[in-house]
């Protein structure tokens, strides 16, 4: 477990610079639908450092630098600052996640930094919140339900995810939207909301929150359609179709 304590020391202090810098967000690239900023970028070299340190021959991908090649048969997959424009536009809902898999080891941690929310999940140990167990929701019933739908990445996606809110916005209690895939997965993986729809998701943003979720006893799929990416996490009890 040395690769998980590590993993908790280093999510926190680059919880840390982001905490004492938030309200400081300063653009380094901006896109139509999103932007980067230099926060991205420091709070991962926090992150990679600490690796490089600690397990030089580990292999690594993130958002920011891209891939290193392993040769002890780890992994880490980072996203410094899941919630950037959140983050720049002084929304405290943000975090960072950081997964690691081997063949012995593989776990999750998505921390809230803000919150001081810390999500957990190793696989066969099941999933935590600041050290406490956590499961899904029970809830069957689609009119009972909550879910998080994103879909703001380009016009396409905007138009399919109109149509999935107009499919299901009358048939559910209520819709959300955060701004944060990896906090999106442990918000269904603790039963907060019971499902989650996203578009064209990249590895970093979901593979720390995958695991928490899957720990927690949800499901995560993805399917194609329109030749887009949809990535469906629910609480295993709603059929969630697209």
């Amino acid at each position: 477990m040395e690769r998980y304590q590590l993993a908790e020391k280093i999510i926190e202090k680059s919880g840390k610079f982001l905490e004492e810098n938030f309200g400081k967000g300063k653009e380094k690239e901006n896109f139509r639908f999103d932007v980067k900023i230099f926060q991205d970028v420091e709070s991962e070299k926090i992150i990679l450092e600490e690796i490089e340190k600690n397990f030089p021959d580990d292999g690594w991908l993130s958002e920011e630098k891209g891939e290193k090649k392993n040769k002890t048969g780890y992994i880490w997959i980072i996203d410094p600052l899941d919630g950037t424009f959140n983050y720049l536009r002084k929304i405290p809902h943000f975090a960072i996640s950081i997964a690691c898999k081997g063949e012995k080891e593989e776990f999750g941690i998505v921390y809230d930094v803000m919150k001081k929310e810390k999500f957990t999940g190793i696989k066969g140990k099941g999933a935590f919140l600041n050290g406490k167990s956590i499961k899904i929701s029970k809830i069957k019933d689609l009119k009972e339900s909550v879910g998080i739908i994103g879909f703001m990445k380009g016009n396409d996606e905007i138009k399919i995810g109109i149509e999935i809110i107009k499919k299901y916005a009358p048939k559910i209690k209520k819709i959300r939207m955060t701004g944060s895939a990896a906090l999106d997965l442990c918000y269904v993986a603790c039963g907060r909301v019971d499902f989650y729809i996203e578009f064209n998701l990249k590895i970093w943003d979901i593979a720390g929150g995958k695991i928490i979720l899957n720990q927690a006893g949800g499901n995560y799929i993805e399917k194609i359609s329109a030749g887009k990416k949809i990535s469906i996490a629910t609480n295993n009890f709603l059929k969630i179709g697209i």
